[in-house]
């Protein structure tokens, strides 16, 4: 088949069923799509977007955000979610993305596997309009698997999108879109995402202490977040502690990289353990916490005879943490 220059579509596709089933309703209509996967400063989407996408045919583009995501995080103009998920302004902010995607290559809609009250904080018609006029995408903007629900997109009126051949499905629940998978041909199917980081219950409160504490804080800060063990010792430092030799390598790295704010590194010295990266001033009390709190992540350590290894940006020097009363401290982190 054919296809007409403006039969193109731009996909905000994470890899999960519901952007495959969008993706694969247009293409039903001889459209030629082109996803789009954002990734944001977490690691949010443990889907292998590219493996889906392949199985779609459909060409992937990957973009990462901009610094000035960080202004979505700090001060979200639609508020958050049960968390520190700004979910309606971080929609608005991909749409932004997607949409000059579609102007660069021509497309004439955005296309999204978004359902009418499958979430509560972005997905209700509202939060769905909101998103499509801050997106700058207003009758652009296409739910494939809700279009019958919400009113035509400028594709639809102008006949280049059947809109009988689109659905109106809405809520929550997956079985519907299994056998419409199944209908179209998509053998293998995903399961659920675990979805944004930020809604999670163990690293949403990471974000809270950063954004309370740390207001200005550098996307160096945040990525740091999705790596290791946390711990604020005091109100303008923190500790992260690796928990296995992947994440001790990350922290290392994240030590050397040139964007990096005021840190130090702390190695095991005489025994072996894991990684600590102090975040703040690296004082004696910093390192005796970070010190102890290596011991803590160690099975065999004598904390009456522990060194630790300090890195500084300037220095490097070995440190005797007395650690029996560094540990008998931690009970306060």
């Amino acid at each position: 088949m054919s296809i007409s220059p403006k039969r193109k579509a731009v996909a905000l596709f994470s890899g999960g069923l519901d952007s495959m089933l969008a993706i694969r309703i247009l293409q039903e209509q001889g459209f030629e799509v082109e996803a789009l996967n954002i990734r944001t400063i977490f690691d949010c989407c443990k889907v292998p977007a590219a493996q889906a996408a392949t199985d779609l045919g459909v060409r992937v583009t990957v973009l990462s955000v901009g610094d000035d995501y960080l202004d979505v995080l700090r001060h979200p103009r639609h508020g958050y979610g049960k968390a520190f998920n700004p979910c309606v302004d971080c929609r608005g902010y991909m749409g932004r993305m997607a949409r000059q995607l579609m102007e660069e290559i021509g497309a004439c809609v955005v296309i999204t596997g978004e359902l009418l009250g499958q979430r509560p904080n972005s997905q209700k018609r509202p939060q769905l309009d909101i998103v499509a006029r801050e997106a700058g995408l207003r009758g652009r903007l296409l739910r494939p698997l809700s279009a019958k629900l919400l009113p035509p997109t400028i594709p639809e009126t102008e006949g280049l999108i059947d809109r009988e051949k689109l659905y109106d499905f809405t809520g929550r629940s997956r079985k519907p879109l299994i056998e419409l998978a199944e209908e179209l041909g998509i053998a293998e199917i995903p399961t659920p995402s675990p979805g944004c980081a930020l809604t999670e219950k163990t690293f949403a409160p990471r974000v809270k202490d950063l954004l309370d504490r740390q207001p200005h804080a550098s996307r160096w800060d945040f990525e740091l977040l999705s790596t290791g063990r946390h711990f604020r010792c005091r109100a303008e430092t923190k500790i992260t502690i690796g928990r296995d030799e992947r994440e001790n390598a990350m922290l290392q790295a994240f030590f050397r990289r040139r964007d990096a704010s005021v840190a130090a590194l702390v190695e095991p010295d005489n025994f072996i353990g894991p990684v600590g990266l102090i975040v703040g001033c690296p004082d004696e009390e910093a390192i005796g916490l970070a010190g102890a709190l290596l011991v803590r992540y160690t099975r065999q350590c004598d904390p009456e005879n522990a060194f630790v290894r300090v890195f500084t940006a300037e220095e490097e020097h070995v440190f005797q943490a007395r650690l029996s009363e560094a540990v008998h401290r931690l009970e306060l982190l």
